[in-house]
């Protein structure tokens, strides 16, 4: 029988520990992001990471205890699978139907998604939360929560997902869906376009998920989920004509924020945070 592998970057301390399962992991910011804070705080906790292969997930899952082990983020590609192996899931976890955070109440390994307030943080920010067309390139977990936090949370009611998979698109709930073929036309005509691929993702940062010759309106606000690098070619191009335009650390950091007081009880020291990401030039993949 084949032997599963599982990584982790450091020894699990003695000290309170939390983790971000995924495959693959190593790239990732969010040991920096929370290394940083509870240095600030004078936490003496750990944050590591676990590069896990799929049959070894149950039993990873089963080390979360609350007590040595506090919690764990969950990134790709598990966030869908591990709802489905916890004790309980939070409402927003079932309504988003994925998860990345897990935390114990109640003797009970929970599941939830605080990508949804990690979303809406920089959108909150610039009080642009009023509806407005929207178009959501992509349909995976991170769609997911991107859909939810604006129909389920903000109540947008025209909210269109444009997706290779017609099937996967329409199973989030609330939205329209519009082919692949045509999301220039359906990104000129939202007001919010919102990319949730790894389409320019490091190390292919000359990708886009628009055409080069994509047109954009001074009105709109393109949002792009990758924080790798911070200003992608979507970015650039969107910015280049004129409209506003939002990263993805914004959301990496507010997703940490909402993670870390779950776990320590604590709010996140956000200007520690960012004095440490600003300190650093690593920029990775997986959140």
């Amino acid at each position: 029988m084949q032997r599963h592998q599982l990584y982790i970057d450091t020894p699990i301390p003695p000290s309170r520990s939390c983790f971000l399962i995924g495959h693959p992991v190593g790239h990732s910011l969010s040991p920096l992001i929370h290394r940083a804070a509870y240095a600030a705080l004078g936490l003496d906790w750990h944050y590591g990471l676990m590069d896990v292969l799929e049959p070894d997930l149950p039993a990873v899952l089963a080390g979360v205890d609350g007590q040595r082990i506090v919690g764990a983020n969950v990134t790709i590609p598990y966030k869908e699978r591990v709802f489905r192996l916890l004790d309980d899931c939070t409402e927003t976890a079932r309504a988003v139907g994925a998860v990345n955070t897990v935390f114990v109440r109640n003797g009970r390994r929970t599941g939830h998604n605080t990508d949804v307030e990690g979303f809406l943080s920089p959108l909150r920010e610039r009080g642009a939360t009023d509806p407005r067309p929207a178009l959501i390139i992509g349909a995976g977990g991170a769609a997911r929560a991107v859909a939810h936090a604006l129909t389920g949370v903000l109540g947008w009611k025209d909210v269109t997902v444009a997706a290779r998979n017609e099937a996967t698109a329409r199973a989030l709930h609330g939205v329209g869906f519009t082919p692949w073929d045509e999301r220039s036309s359906a990104a000129f005509g939202a007001d919010l376009i919102i990319n949730t691929t790894p389409i320019g993702m490091h190390p292919h940062e000359d990708a886009s998920p628009l055409p080069a010759d994509q047109p954009f309106r001074v009105e709109q606000t393109v949002y792009d989920l990758v924080y790798a690098p911070a200003e992608t070619r979507l970015l650039q191009s969107a910015s280049a004509a004129g409209a506003s335009v939002i990263g993805g650390l914004p959301m990496l950091i507010g997703q940490a924020a909402a993670a870390f007081r779950i776990w320590t009880g604590q709010e996140m020291p956000l200007e520690a945070v960012r004095a440490a990401l600003n300190a650093s030039d690593t920029f990775g993949g997986a959140r």
